[in-house]
């Protein structure tokens, strides 16, 4: 299992700009070679992070925290140290890892990217009860409830498949198929717990947040709710220039769903289109603390 957590370095070694992406909860770094790939093809140095405890054994993530991915996240930004210029991007919980490094780093960053990025878990009372579920309970099967016949349902899961395998067929028909993915994908409880205490304490900072900052959304993204991006958009009232741009088609797997190429686009348009005065306004603040 542990091939899944093998860190990228794309793009020419010596540009002027670059990019760490960070990848989010329970994922790889594999989910964002593709946004890797697109900047590196546009002269951009790109260093694609390998978080903590996650190799895509569950088990693994049961020993790793906030405190670890926080970690991991700072090692990726020191491996990109001799670059001028760097922007972090970061997809879900990389995406709140991405803002605490904003936060704490104003005058490394350039430039912060979040993609379907939480703000609050606890808007709903069964996330509310995790914190008290990581002492009962070992594991969460976030498939099992799932309906299997609905189309949409089946794309999501064949996408999430095709990500480790690309030639991956799934038979939604056959019951004991099915039955088998409801089980396959297991969530460690205590792991979630960590997350939503570390998608909390970011929330709590946001308006220390001084970069600019470009928040790319889902309508349709039924993991990490829309709101959360209004949220954040809203807290993040000190970041400038701040934009946020809302996709239509596209679930919460945006680095790869059908309108990741505008995805693409938008980041590159960002990253090579910030203003430098507003960078260096922003580097003239003093890191924050913890």
């Amino acid at each position: 299992m542990r091939q899944q957590n093998v860190p990228f370095l794309l793009g020419p070694e010596d540009a002027s700009s670059a990019c760490l992406l960070i990848h989010g909860f329970s994922g790889s770094p594999k989910e964002m070679l593709g946004l890797g790939e697109a900047l590196a093809a546009q002269g951009i140095r790109v260093y694609g992070v390998a978080l903590a405890g996650h190799s895509g054994d569950p088990d693994e993530l049961l020993r790793y925290g906030r405190k670890h991915w926080i970690a991991s996240a700072k090692a990726g930004l020191e491996q990109l140290a001799r670059y001028p210029q760097v922007f972090v991007i970061g997809f879900s919980m990389g995406g709140v890892l991405a803002l605490l490094l904003g936060i704490k780093h104003p005058k490394r960053i350039a430039g912060v990217v979040t993609l379907s990025t939480p703000t609050n878990f606890y808007d709903n009372w069964p996330a509310r009860v995790v914190p008290l579920l990581r002492y009962f309970m070992k594991w969460y099967y976030p498939l099992a409830r799932l309906n299997f016949n609905d189309p949409k349902v089946q794309a999501e899961t064949l996408q999430q498949a095709r990500l480790r395998d690309p030639e991956a067929q799934i038979d939604f028909s056959d019951y004991h198929t099915v039955q088998a993915i409801k089980q396959m994908v297991r969530l460690p409880i205590p792991a979630l717990a960590e997350l939503f205490t570390l998608t909390a304490y970011c929330r709590r900072r946001l308006h220390k947040l001084r970069t600019p900052l470009l928040i790319i959304q889902s309508h349709n993204d039924h993991t990490v709710k829309p709101r959360n991006a209004d949220e954040l958009y809203r807290r993040t009232r000190a970041a400038a220039p701040k934009l946020l741009r809302w996709l239509h088609k596209s679930d919460h797997m945006i680095v790869v769903g059908p309108e990741r190429d505008e995805v693409f686009a938008q980041i590159s348009r960002f990253v090579q289109t910030t203003n430098p005065d507003a960078v260096a306004s922003a580097r003239s603040h003093p890191a924050q603390p913890e």
